[in-house]
């Protein structure tokens, strides 16, 4: 099950698996009430997760065998994270049992108090009632044992505190899912000897995603399947929509074809992200294509399916974690540091989510006669972006440690002002620091020379991401 689809978002709800456990051994000595209690006290956290997503809810598990019966139905549902709350301490194999045959499911272990304050009075009876904590340990001490990965939250039911830190962590579990789940659509494989966009089926196969590599006659085929009717359409749509005075008709068709081509094929693969090389034999040199993409990749980013350039996967990748977290993501490159300014152009060749674009902004339709194809010119976008908070992404395997590293950079756009580079551009700042020493430490992160702009400060996020993706996050 991928994450998204086209047109428009249409990604499926976060699937939240809840684990919470119960131990009878001290039924004789409570209260008759004593489980009822505490399996209201679960009810009550079902509920409250039902506000992040689809709850997926075995009953309290009290014994191995109940552990291993939720943990089928957590399989079954094919669960994105597993919500780990104790109703009180129990003992660690009744939720080991239900997450052990599923070590790539992120675990969230929560301790949720039901009290802000020891009282004075608290009694041995009191202490097994709220004894949550201690099971709380008790699994996250098995969990370091085993070598798994999970994230601890503490805090109480009472308030909104617990809600604010679930929202969170929550929302890095639905981003790392939309990689774990994803299908990514190629068409035309990277240039040849760019080394740093590369990337291997096995490390693919770590992160869990899928790639449909579309060849030359495969994207040919699609181009030529499109109706005369959709492309009239279309091209009538985005006359009344942006400012494209300065491409004729023949230019824009085409282009539009090829957007239509592209969401077709999406469709068809169910894919939520992709990659284009439009500099080789699948689109600029295709007989039947003949220009470039980058009218299809701004369509596609806006309908929620963003794309790569240059046949980039893991940056692919990065755009869907980017687009799923803050709603928008902007494919660019680093281009020129601004010394006086302290600051460092982002920019791309034509191409962008126009989600992100600048309330103020229209979108300009230009001839992309920059990357000429066997049939001219296609079309690029250009808008400006908002000034504001932003994060810089970058994604990338690294090779000697069979692992990935995720880098961010918070910052803000200063301004948006370089209209002669026609496409999508910002005055990107650093927040870490001069912007000569905030780069080379971008550069030593391990970072590609492509990247994607985020709208606001996604730094906390994109580390829990990372984490419940098991790679390294490097904040720059």
């Amino acid at each position: 099950m991928t994450r998204t689809g086209m047109p428009g978002d249409n990604a499926p709800t976060l699937r939240i698996g809840l684990l919470a456990v119960y131990f009878g051994l001290f039924d004789a000595a409570m209260p008759p009430e004593f489980r009822q209690e505490r399996t209201a006290f679960a009810d009550a956290l079902r509920t409250r997760l039902e506000q992040f997503g689809s709850v997926f809810y075995p009953g309290v598990v009290d014994n191995d065998e109940a552990g291993r019966e939720a943990g089928l139905l957590f399989a079954h549902s094919d669960v994105d994270v597993i919500v780990f709350a104790p109703t009180m301490a129990a003992p660690p194999s009744y939720g080991w049992e239900a997450i052990r045959n599923l070590p790539r499911v992120p675990v969230v272990a929560v301790g949720a108090q039901e009290l802000i304050e020891v009282p004075d009075d608290y009694a041995t009876e009191e202490a097994t009632r709220r004894s949550l904590t201690v099971g709380l340990v008790m699994f996250t001490n098995v969990l370091v044992r085993m070598g798994r990965q999970f994230t601890t939250l503490v805090s109480s039911v009472i308030g909104d505190d617990l809600d604010t830190v679930l929202g969170e962590t929550l929302r890095a579990a639905d981003a790392a899912a939309t990689v774990t789940k994803s299908r990514l659509l190629t068409i035309g494989k990277p240039i040849p000897g760019y080394m740093d966009v590369e990337v291997s089926g096995e490390q693919l196969v770590d992160l869990g995603v899928e790639v449909i590599d579309v060849d030359p006659p495969g994207i040919a085929a699609a181009f030529r399947a499109v109706g005369a009717g959709e492309v009239s359409a279309l091209v009538g749509e985005l006359r009344d929509r942006f400012e494209a005075d300065r491409v004729d008709d023949q230019v824009l068709g085409r282009s539009a074809r090829l957007a239509l081509a592209m969401r077709e094929l999406c469709h068809q693969n169910d894919a939520n992200a992709g990659a284009v090389n439009c500099h080789g034999d699948a689109l600029r040199w295709n007989p039947e294509v003949g220009v470039t993409a980058c009218l299809g990749v701004a369509l596609c980013a806006e309908a929620g399916v963003p794309f790569a350039c240059t046949g980039d996967i893991p940056t692919a990748i990065a755009l869907a974690i980017g687009k799923r977290l803050a709603g928008s993501a902007l494919y660019c490159e680093l281009y020129q540091l601004d010394f006086p300014g302290n600051w460092i152009l982002v920019a791309n060749g034509g191409e962008g989510d126009l989600t992100i674009r600048a309330a103020s902004s229209g979108v300009t339709l230009l001839p992309e006669d920059h990357y000429m194809g066997d049939h001219g010119p296609g079309t690029a976008v250009a808008f400006e972006l908002p000034e504001g908070p932003a994060t810089l992404i970058s994604l990338s395997p690294i090779d000697h440690s069979d692992g990935w590293v995720l880098v961010g950079a918070e910052g803000r756009i200063l301004d948006s002002k370089h209209h002669a580079m026609e496409g999508p551009n910002g005055m990107f700042r650093f927040d870490s620091g001069q912007v000569a020493e905030a780069y080379a430490r971008w550069c030593e992160a391990g970072a590609t020379h492509h990247a994607a702009v985020l709208p606001g400060h996604q730094g906390d996020v994109l580390r829990r991401t990372a984490a419940m993706l098991r790679i390294t996050y490097t904040a720059v």
